[in-house]
């Protein structure tokens, strides 16, 4: 169960802005680390403001928006938590020229996993989140419902392709909320993954959920014990988020991410990180999505 946190937790995400040295080399600092990883251990969550590169960002969604705009109108589409809530399931661009180190292995989450987890975590899930114009909220859960370690063993790592605000849907994080959670915070009377109410209510007069306004080019670390929920898109325009999710290298799990075989050289060359691949051929359909992911830990 979840306990009252210290009156000095923050009411604020942690950002750490990356500086121009940093970025060039590709190196975060020792000061940055201990920041993010002290941030990590307290909240549950971070943010590095400046770690993707937004011309790369760009470069997707001008290409993911009109994809979401297809998903949507179909009916066998998944949506997150309803239809009301008009968050749809959406699986990124597997083209060459929309794959980019920064979004699916960025170097600087990979420094601080790797602090949080040892060498090389794998990289086992990339998918995305859109959300279209909508009134609903989805209830305060967690991803996942299994008799998870009680230890750090996943970090979703999250790209924003635009800029964030809580007008177009900026997710909402209770921070602090990963520190005792374990699978029996969740209700059993829902099928979805959502917090029992008298926890909720009770962390609530401590340490309420949150929105961040985020720029474009910000990454978000999260863990994935951390209590959150996806808020309504009020604006015209579809909000795209990417998700991955790095594990441990000792975390035994099947899960593997899909690419086209064109891009072995490319993603092999990737350092510090264990990119776990199922491959398929140039072509590939991604558009039929995906919703068999199996997070828990195998014996």
């Amino acid at each position: 169960m979840t306990t009252p946190i210290p009156p000095s937790q923050p009411s604020q995400i942690t950002l750490i802005k990356l500086s121009p040295n940093e970025l060039a080399t590709q190196k975060i600092t020792s000061h940055n680390l201990q920041h993010a990883i002290e941030a990590l251990h307290r909240d549950g969550i971070l943010v590095l403001e400046n770690a993707v590169d937004p011309n790369h960002l760009d470069t997707l969604n001008e290409r993911m928006v009109p994809d979401a705009k297809t998903l949507f109108a179909r009916a066998s589409t998944h949506r997150n938590f309803g239809p009301a809530t008009g968050n749809i399931q959406q699986e990124p661009v597997l083209e060459k020229e929309f794959i980019f180190q920064d979004v699916l292995a960025n170097p600087f989450a990979v420094q601080v996993v790797e602090c949080m987890f040892g060498p090389r975590p794998a990289l086992r899930f990339y998918s995305a989140n859109t959300a279209f114009k909508a009134e609903d909220r989805q209830p305060v859960h967690i991803d996942v419902n299994f008799d998870f370690p009680r230890v750090p063993w996943g970090y979703a790592v999250n790209i924003n392709l635009v800029d964030t605000t809580p007008e177009n849907g900026a997710t909402e994080v209770w921070l602090g909320s990963h520190s005792e959670t374990t699978k029996d915070v969740l209700d059993p009377q829902y099928k979805h993954k959502q917090i029992r109410g008298e926890l909720l209510e009770a962390r609530r007069k401590v340490s309420p959920g949150i929105q961040a306004s985020l720029p474009k080019g910000s990454l978000i670390i999260r863990d994935m014990r951390l209590w959150h929920a996806g808020m309504p898109n009020r604006t015209e325009i579809p909000r795209v988020m990417l998700a991955t999710i790095l594990f441990p290298h000792w975390y035994r799990s099947g899960q593997k991410i899909i690419l086209p075989e064109s891009l072995k050289g490319l993603v092999e060359g990737w350092e510090g990180v264990e990119v776990c691949v199922e491959w398929v051929e140039d072509g590939y359909d991604y558009l039929q999505g995906r919703h068999d992911h199996d997070f828990a830990l195998k014996p």
